[in-house]
């Protein structure tokens, strides 16, 4: 149970650099469509750079804890699979629908990894005697 979450983990990282670059090209847009000349554009455009960054920091974050959910422990590669979920469902605020994927992936990785026992974050090697 335990690796299917690691993969979970990597794929939702893989599968949202898509998300990722859509929210740049949206942070991108709002600068050259005009964001400039609305003076009540620097709210939004501010929004729209922090949620490029947000999806940027989930997608490398996702893979770099997926691939070590074993050692950082339950608890840790718990939570960071649920804060990147949260980051990716912040992209909804831009209309970013890429960005489901990804978080319904996370989702499930959180409960796979507080679900898992004990013993798979443990690596145990047993080693019998030949009779």
């Amino acid at each position: 149970m335990l690796n299917g979450a690691m993969v979970l983990m990597i794929l939702a990282g893989i599968f949202g650099l898509p998300a990722a670059a859509c929210s740049s090209a949206c942070a991108g847009l709002g600068h050259s469509l005009g964001a400039q000349n609305d003076p009540n554009a620097a709210a939004g455009q501010a929004i729209m750079e922090t949620l490029k960054w947000l999806a940027i920091l989930a997608s490398f974050g996702s893979i770099i804890v997926g691939a070590l959910v074993k050692r950082v422990g339950k608890t840790v590669g718990g939570v960071a699979s649920l804060l990147f979920c949260g980051m990716f469902a912040a992209l909804l605020i831009q209309a970013n629908l890429m960005a489901i994927l990804p978080a319904l992936m996370l989702l499930v990785a959180a409960i796979m990894i507080w679900v898992a026992p004990e013993e798979q974050f443990r690596n145990i090697v047993r080693v019998e005697a030949a009779r």
